[in-house]
């Protein structure tokens, strides 16, 4: 176990003034008039005591501390994060944007070039096959029956 003189005074002094906090060591500085070289006996009650200009120091010191809580660098990084997905957010959209500008451009040149036949956008219908007037004709609505897919004879389905 360390003891106040093998820490050092300067040690000691600045841990009891830590713990009363600036404020306090501010306010007894102005309650009491002294000398820079007057020793504070009421901030460590073992000797040796630190002076008046001692504390001043390191209340000036303190007041040049750049304190940050946990709550602000939180609200920092969260802050970071939002703005960057806003970035990505606003990129992504631009490219969409572009990508289908290249491609009504890339119709529109198709559609122009000399010789090209403009062809139907695609369906989902079965096409029919070409039938002579006389044969039955089929509708773009009736689709094969099932026995056409049958490879062995059923009931419903004789070969």
């Amino acid at each position: 176990m360390r003891t106040q003189a093998s820490i050092g005074p300067e040690a000691v002094w600045r841990k009891a003034l830590q713990a009363r906090g600036r404020e306090w060591v501010a306010a007894e500085l102005k309650r009491l008039p002294g000398q820079p070289r007057d020793r504070l006996l009421d901030v460590v009650f073992e000797e040796p005591h630190p002076t008046r200009e001692f504390c001043q120091q390191w209340c000036a010191e303190e007041e040049n501390h750049f304190h940050l809580s946990w709550s602000t660098v939180a609200a920092g990084a969260l802050l970071v994060i939002v703005v960057v997905c806003l970035m990505h957010a606003v990129s992504s959209r631009h490219t969409q944007e572009m990508a289908q500008q290249m491609l009504v451009a890339a119709r529109a040149a198709f559609a122009a070039a000399p010789g090209s036949a403009v062809q139907p956008p695609p369906t989902n219908d079965v096409p029919t096959p070409a039938t002579s007037s006389s044969s039955a004709t089929l509708t773009t609505t009736s689709l094969p029956s099932l026995c056409a897919y049958q490879s062995f004879q059923t009931a419903e389905c004789p070969r």
